[in-house]
């Protein structure tokens, strides 16, 4: 009986601002065998950073389609209650906390082909976190971002409040090959990666972390993008199984 295929390796890392926290980190990273998501929580949000982390394990807890995103979002957003500080509160928090928490959402499914190697993936985002997918040294492909010129201050955002209207959020689907490689990175890392001169060293320190299941060369590389930009900055790196690994 021939042995099922294999799931794809991955190796995470997410690492805060320079000078704070682990905790402080607003950024959210989760998978599940074939299911990944980067989220990032908004600085200008109340609580934004769990909200990141709520967002994330719902998608992976079950990722929307585009026919039931709406309801998917209504379901995230019920019940939650941002943790709120004992005693009065200044009034510029008091407006963060009537205004509600915001992130940054991009998630990627992967799927076998049955009657091939390859793999379809689908991915959706809402603001600039991205999905890049690469075979070999070269950029196959780029959602929903595909250039550093394209990244700004205000980037889309989901919000947990009912009463602001979610931006609509963007769709792409496609198909990779045995041994491709498939990103999910945040908004500084992923401004990064897509620029070309700078994705060789990035895949090098990828490619050491995935060997070695140690996510020490990639945390590096995280340090390497904050002497830019001293953001938090998160990136899941997804190794599709090489062909013989597939049958």
């Amino acid at each position: 009986m021939p042995l099922p295929p294999s799931l794809p390796k991955w190796i995470s890392a997410s690492i805060p601002k320079i000078g704070n926290r682990a905790e402080e980190n607003e950024d959210a990273v989760a998978a599940d065998g074939l299911r990944f998501v980067v989220a990032d929580g908004a600085s200008e949000g109340w609580e934004s950073g769990a909200w990141a982390t709520r967002l994330g394990a719902a998608y992976i807890r079950q990722p929307p389609s585009p026919s039931d995103f709406p309801k998917w979002l209504a379901e995230v957003r019920e019940g939650w209650a941002p943790q709120t500080s004992a005693g009065p509160v200044p009034w510029y928090a008091s407006v963060k906390q009537e205004q509600g928490s915001f992130a940054t959402l991009t998630g990627l499914e992967l799927r076998r082909s049955q009657r091939s190697t390859d793999w379809a993936w689908r991915s959706v985002a809402i603001g600039d976190s991205c999905m890049l997918h690469v075979r070999g040294e070269e950029l196959q492909a780029a959602f929903p971002l595909t250039s550093p010129k394209a990244f700004g201050n205000h980037p889309c955002l989901v919000p947990s409040s009912t009463t602001t209207p979610c931006p609509t959020p963007e769709w792409f689907a496609g198909r990779a090959d045995p041994d491709d490689l498939l990103l999910l990175a945040t908004d500084a890392a992923a401004a990064r990666l897509l620029d070309p001169p700078a994705l060789i060293p990035a895949l090098a320190a990828i490619h050491e972390s995935l060997r070695f299941r140690d996510p020490a060369a990639l945390v590096d590389w995280c340090r390497e993008v904050q002497t830019t930009t001293n953001d938090d900055v998160s990136v899941i790196a997804i190794h599709l199984p090489p062909a013989q690994e597939t049958l």
